[in-house]
């Protein structure tokens, strides 16, 4: 949650691939029936060898939003073939192996990235993720660290959100929310850092301290007195769960059986 708001990804290279290449067309298509007709028309296309590169990537947008994932994998190779350059097919590539269980291979590939795309964010990300689900949490706490530490002071805000975000997945909220100040501080003008605390103290509970952080990062996003629809958002809806919980409480004591008095003993 927090990685998404603040603008990263925490999981998947697809939700990237699918905010940034993805037509607005196929994302709105709701119809499974079409889509699967279109697939098969491109399918009959590229079985006759006249699909271009577009309509190859169209038929793996489709492909995707069904979930039919080992046939979008066969395209997605293909598409590296064609364009070897381009590193985001074997990203993707890494990513599904990953989602099908494939992690040696999801693994081998991203080690092939990381060769040529060592500061891509992206990239770092999916290895992160790898690193979680095979039990590596203080190697990947410890090469973000240092990958942190070499950046510029000012300029290195969205590796520094990637690793508060992971010491707070990992349960070192404290080193979290120092890391989140750091930044805050290191980049007076950025929102994030303030959003992304304000998420963890609403997370813990802290609902008073998470409104007031919101407050901070509205004031860095916007001139005064003008509307923030995405804090705006988050404040009412905290609210209105802060409001319910105290709700749920209350009941809940009024519910609770009362002590009864013991009976005084006779003599």
């Amino acid at each position: 949650m927090i990685l998404l708001i603040t603008g990263l990804i925490t999981a998947s290279a697809l939700a990237w691939f699918g905010a940034q290449l993805i037509a607005p067309e196929s994302r709105a298509l709701g119809n499974r029936e079409i889509l699967n007709r279109q697939v098969k028309d491109l399918l009959d296309q590229q079985n006759n060898g006249d699909l271009n590169t577009e309509e190859q990537q169209k038929l793996l947008e489709r492909l995707l939003v069904l979930g039919r994932n080992e046939e979008a994998m066969t395209q997605i190779e293909l598409l590296m073939a064609r364009q070897p350059k381009t590193w985001l097919w074997k990203l993707m590539l890494a990513e599904l192996k990953r989602e099908q269980g494939d992690r040696d291979g999801a693994q081998k590939d991203i080690n092939q990235l990381m060769t040529i795309q060592p500061h891509n964010l992206e990239v770092l990300q999916l290895k992160i993720l790898l690193d979680l689900e095979a039990g590596r949490e203080k190697a990947a706490v410890t090469e973000l660290k240092k990958r942190f530490e070499s950046k510029t002071k000012g300029k290195r805000i969205p590796i520094g959100l990637l690793l508060a975000d992971l010491q707070r997945q990992t349960g070192q909220t404290k080193a979290a929310a120092a890391l989140y100040r750091v930044l805050s501080n290191e980049s007076p003008t950025d929102a994030r850092p303030l959003l992304a605390l304000a998420l963890m103290r609403q997370e813990q509970g802290q609902d008073q301290q998470a409104q007031t952080l919101l407050q901070e990062a509205r004031e860095r996003r916007n001139k005064p007195g003008e509307a923030d629809p995405l804090i705006d958002g988050l404040a009412s809806q905290w609210r209105l769960n802060s409001i319910r919980t105290k709700g749920s409480n209350s009941v809940l004591r009024a519910d609770s059986p009362k002590p009864q008095n013991s009976p005084i003993p006779g003599p």
